[in-house]
């Protein structure tokens, strides 16, 4: 837990990166995509980091971050893949109303 008391100077990182990949189905494995999910924290005190400037949800086609900021998702695919190589796939949004 973060001490507010306690400025931490945040020098030292731990990310976890987790490389998935997107299947047709359940039952077809034939990979359709890929994606990333990124979180970082300051290695010294713990506290995590938020994401800055993403909407929070899933794309296929361009980064985006949960709702509590904390684990960016993005879409990847092989430099020898096409450009649209997983692009179609479903994704959602998340917004918010005042």
């Amino acid at each position: 837990m973060t001490d507010q008391d306690r400025a931490c100077p945040h020098l030292e990182f731990a990310a976890y990166v987790a490389v998935n990949r997107l299947t047709a189905s359940d039952d077809d494995p034939t990979v359709v995509g890929y994606s990333a999910e990124v979180t970082v924290r300051c290695a010294d005190c713990d506290e995590p980091f938020r994401w800055t400037g993403l909407s929070a949800g899933l794309s296929p086609g361009r980064p985006m971050c949960s709702v509590d900021e904390k684990t960016m998702s993005a879409p990847l695919r092989p430099a020898s893949a096409d450009p649209d190589f997983g692009l179609g796939l479903p994704g959602f949004a998340v917004t918010r109303r005042a």
